[in-house]
């Protein structure tokens, strides 16, 4: 459509066992030679299997679970090597997301990070 491709990564078809967070929706949009995953709440174990469906690396990133623990996994970052991260989070939430470690895996791979709760809303162009 008009340039832009999407494509629906995830969760499979059909009825499933998956926890409410590994039913989050993951899409990749892309134009030319640019791409935008969103990958939703899922945890590290889906990030794995994603892994053989994406071309890599990925432009624009949103970190997973808003930049938890229980996502953005040591070899999905490295895999992926976002140019751009962005952590969809509110300021001084409760949850301490994004948390440090999952920061510093991005920050290994070189990747730009930034912080809704600090940055506001983000246009890329």
């Amino acid at each position: 459509m008009d340039g832009i491709g999407y494509d629906y990564l995830w969760p499979p078809p059909g009825k499933n066992e998956l926890s409410a967070n590994d039913r989050s929706c993951v899409l990749r949009v892309t134009v030319g030679e640019h791409s935008l995953l969103l990958t939703g709440d899922v945890g590290v174990d889906v990030e794995r299997r994603l892994l053989t469906l994406l071309d890599t690396p990925v432009s624009v990133l949103v970190a997973g679970h808003h930049g938890s623990n229980t996502s953005s996994g040591e070899q999905f970052v490295r895999r992926t090597r976002p140019r751009h991260v962005v952590f969809s989070a509110g300021r001084d939430n409760a949850f301490g997301h994004p948390t440090q470690a999952v920061v510093r895996r991005f920050r290994r791979t070189g990747s730009c990070l930034w912080n809704t709760a600090h940055d506001g809303a983000l246009t890329f162009g």
